[in-house]
């Protein structure tokens, strides 16, 4: 296998904005984390490991990342009942399997291989009429993997994988009067899994989004503290490591699901509006590539992505600013972690493969 010269030099600005927020991403993160160098470091690292992993993705040929689909989810799969079983717990979950020495999240990952297998099996067939079979094997495809990522517990992420698999199943042309089923489908759902599935915790999550200040030492006190910071960044932010909120400890996850927080407590609205620029220029480069892609398994695939990257970064924001309960998601680019990095380059790595062949 031999990298095309062109494969990046054709992207050059979405290269450079990969590398720009990646840079920023560990500036804040130094902050983040009251400038603890060990922690930059390692997520350095991880970001160099990414950036060849997503060079290489990116040097392989579409086609044959759309025939080994299956074969990677089948190993997902496989992961997903390992992690269930022999995973490593931390905080009461069971969500990180070790590979090689290293942790890794499948969950998080599965956020880029469901797209994949669903864009596959939907391109298998000539005829791209989406019946009634197509989609009950798409939601047997989606739930499968969701089934044991539940029971890890991480009803956030299955939430979100859902979602992702749902993106790909409207990208690909489902009937309206399927719409219609699964919105009724939805309202009979819905009230089940409030009952039956939702665990203490997770409810009080969704309640305190309604009134944080019902418990403000609790629940509450994550989304509070969040807003708080945002809020005290003003126009123009308290400046680089002078955020009170997070140097001072305030505020929690200020590495993974707060880092928005910090960012704004620091940068204020001028810095909040330069990195959502910079994350538009990556959409507009999406859209642009999703546009280009010759296949419908490249189309299906490339506008999956496109709409997961804008689904991350607004729940990720939502989350900061109180909008939506705290699910656990990460910034792309910006949050600490491996396993969401991991996905997010090779999805990139992915964007760079279609546009290559188109």
């Amino acid at each position: 296998m031999t990298l095309d010269k062109n494969t990046i030099i054709n992207d050059s600005l979405l290269f450079s904005i990969i590398i720009i927020i990646s840079i920023l991403g560990l500036t804040i993160l130094y902050s983040a984390t009251n400038e603890n160098i060990d922690i930059v470091i390692r997520q350095g690292t991880r970001l160099i490991f990414c950036f060849f992993l997503m060079i290489l993705v990116s040097s392989i040929d579409i086609n044959r990342i759309r025939f080994i689909s299956p074969y990677i989810y089948a190993f997902s799969i496989f992961l997903l009942v390992v992690t269930l079983f022999w995973g490593h717990d931390s905080k009461g979950a069971t969500r990180w399997v070790m590979i090689f020495g290293f942790s890794l999240q499948v969950s998080e990952i599965l956020k880029i291989i469901l797209p994949m297998t669903l864009a596959w099996f939907l391109s298998l067939s000539e005829d791209k009429d989406f019946d009634i079979k197509k989609l009950i094997a798409s939601f047997i495809i989606i739930f499968l993997p969701i089934a044991f990522v539940i029971k890890q517990p991480d009803l956030g992420t299955s939430l979100i994988i859902l979602l992702c698999g749902i993106i790909s199943i409207f990208l690909a042309g489902i009937k309206r009067s399927h719409i219609a089923y699964l919105f009724g489908l939805f309202l009979v759902i819905a009230p089940l899994m409030w009952k039956f599935l939702l665990l203490p915790y997770q409810k009080k999550r969704i309640l305190t989004l309604i009134d944080p200040s019902s418990d403000p030492l609790g629940s509450g006190y994550h989304i509070i503290q969040s807003k708080i910071a945002v809020g005290s960044g003003g126009f123009f932010g308290k400046g680089f490591l002078n955020g009170t909120q997070s140097q001072l400890e305030f505020l929690p996850e200020r590495g993974t699901d707060f880092i928005f927080a910090v960012f704004a407590e620091e940068f204020g609205f001028i810095g909040v509006m330069i990195l959502f620029l910079l994350y538009l220029l990556i959409i507009i480069r999406f859209i642009h590539i999703t546009q280009k892609a010759k296949s419908y398994f490249s189309k299906i695939l490339a506008g999956s992505i496109t709409c997961i990257f804008v689904l991350l970064i607004i729940t990720n924001v939502s989350m900061a600013v109180g909008l939506l309960p705290v699910v656990g998601v990460t910034l792309p680019l910006l949050s600490l972690g491996g396993s969401s990095l991991l996905s997010i380059f090779f999805a990139f790595g992915i964007m760079f493969s279609i546009n290559r062949r188109a």
